[in-house]
């Protein structure tokens, strides 16, 4: 159902900070004895210096993987190429190690850009979350130079870089997407077993032109082969090549349009809104377990109210979750659930760290205010929930196949919202509910649901040096002593075994002497 909503419905748009590259195409020259935007005295700079003069040509860094790429990429347009002052990307705002590890392969004749959504970021003024590298070096290649080196997966191998901190950085080889690699996995959707490609290939197989750009350390250029630079001007996200197949390889396509959309504030292409309202019904065929991931990760990011509010405003929520479709077609009710969606925003832009079971209770907002009543005023002290709020919340839990440890701590926290509540009227935690694992869980429910009131906001903030809440372990079966594996494999003792057993136990135990090795005597002397 599609809702027309008062300006408090109205999606947000993020406030994007302000860069010279999002002002115009053309930005005004620099000034001929103006200061370079760099730091004077950057250690990088003497690196780049030897590589700006040229760019290896990644046939002829390895041989072995010019033979590998596939012919895709001939009659593709001469790429868009930015110039250092033309596209706003400082140094400074890029990780060391991940400038280093370019560097470093650049000096060992290889090609390595900048790839994906740090070079996004940087040209429109954000801090990225990840630097990932793309590179014509095999994962071998790479394993080589990097001693801290490892490589995953099955399909196509990555190289994963690990650095103090827990810090990864992802590098990848270039790939292709011919069509003679493609294949069709058994019940599954259509995916492609990738082959290493070229820059240019590399490119073309990216979900998102805004996705598709490349940073080229050595003499600071973005190179441009999908449009990208012009959409991310013009606020658009649109996916590279045809939206409808792409939505047929991967469904879960469509969320993450959904998902740059919303974080970025831009609008979708109008190719790849009719393309989702054709392919909507494809993300039935996704994984669950895929898709419960891609919700996590939006309602952690600090925007989930605009990411939900477009799924519902694209039909795609009354497929994903049919419960909380229902559950909003009213309008008041729907307000509200925008209301709790955009507290929980507010929690991660405070920079507070929100486990996803809470997530999860701003999701299912509706449900859990329709039976807020029984839950704030119990009418026994029972610890378990009432039957008709387990029954609403399972509808979604179910749906969303969310996982047990998850939905055991979003239950704990329910339960302790009596006790929570009383402690908001009081003004002040009691020292029952301070000491007790699912205060800070509670208090977090309560807050993304009513709101700062009543000083909510004051006990919460008191809440954060309370221990986190901790499940307790799953228990181990241990194994019975005295038996074998062989007896363990035979099953229970039969009848005549076990009478058997009980009269050569009866009388003292025989103890069973310990075997002493002899000692060797030593070389006899004289």
């Amino acid at each position: 159902m599609q809702h027309s909503h008062s300006e408090g419905s109205e999606q947000k748009k993020p406030q994007l900070p302000s860069n010279d590259f999002l002002d115009g195409l053309d930005p005004a020259p620099q000034r001929s004895g103006e200061p370079d935007p760099e730091p004077a005295h950057d250690p990088s700079d003497e690196k780049s210096a030897r590589h700006s003069e040229s760019t290896v040509d990644p046939a002829e860094s390895d041989p072995n993987l010019g033979s590998l790429m596939s012919s895709d990429s001939e009659g593709v347009q001469e790429p868009v190429i930015l110039e250092r002052g033309d596209h706003g990307i400082s140094r400074r705002k890029i990780d060391r190690d991940a400038i280093n590890a370019l560097y470093r392969m650049i000096e060992q004749g290889h090609v390595a850009y900048l790839v994906g959504g740090a070079v996004r970021d940087l040209m429109i003024g954000k801090t990225p979350k990840d630097f990932d590298i793309a590179t014509d070096a095999t994962p071998r290649k790479i394993k080589r130079i990097f001693r801290n080196c490892r490589l995953i997966g099955r399909r196509f191998r990555l190289a994963h870089l690990y650095y103090h901190g827990g810090k990864i950085l992802e590098v990848a080889t270039f790939r292709s997407s011919g069509e003679a690699d493609e294949v069709v996995r058994e019940g599954e959707m259509i995916h492609r077993d990738n082959v290493y490609g070229t820059p240019v290939e590399d490119s073309l197989r990216r979900d998102l032109t805004i996705n598709g750009l490349f940073y080229d350390i050595s003499n600071f250029t973005v190179i441009d082969y999908v449009g990208g630079v012009k959409d991310l001007r013009d606020g658009v996200v649109r996916m590279i090549g045809d939206p409808d197949r792409s939505f047929h390889e991967d469904p879960v396509r469509m969320l993450r349009a959904i998902r740059h959309a919303g974080r970025t504030g831009f609008r979708l292409a109008d190719e790849t809104v009719a393309a989702i309202e054709r392919c909507r019904e494809q993300i039935l065929k996704a994984n669950p377990a895929r898709l419960l991931e891609e919700f996590y990760k939006d309602l952690g990011s600090g925007h989930a109210r605009n990411y939900f509010q477009t799924l519902q405003r694209h039909r795609l929520l009354d497929l994903l979750m049919p419960a909380v479709s229902e559950w909003i077609e009213d309008s008041k009710v729907f307000d509200q659930w925008l209301d709790a969606l955009d507290r929980l925003d507010g929690l991660v832009a405070a920079g507070q760290r929100v486990h996803q079971a809470m997530g999860i209770a701003a999701l299912i907002a509706p449900e859990l205010l329709s039976r807020l009543n029984p839950l704030i005023h119990p009418k026994s002290p029972s610890s378990q929930l009432p039957k008709s709020v387990r029954d609403g919340i399972n509808r979604v839990l179910r749906q969303l196949k969310v996982y047990r440890r998850d939905e055991d701590r979003l239950i704990n926290g329910l339960r302790g919202l009596a006790a929570v509540h009383r402690c908001t009227e009081q003004g002040q935690w009691s020292s029952n509910a301070k000491n007790s694992p699912w205060a800070r869980d509670s208090i977090e429910i309560l807050y993304i649901l009513l709101g700062p009131e009543n000083r909510r906001a004051e006990l919460l903030e008191q809440a954060r040096s309370f221990p986190e809440a901790q499940l307790p372990p799953a228990r181990v079966r241990r194994r019975r002593p005295g038996r074998s594996a062989e007896a363990r494999q035979d099953g229970p003792e039969s009848p005549s075994t076990s009478s058997t057993a009980e009269s050569d136990a009866s009388g003292p135990p025989k103890r069973r002497r310990r075997r002493h090795r002899k000692r060797s005597s030593g070389p006899s002397e004289g």
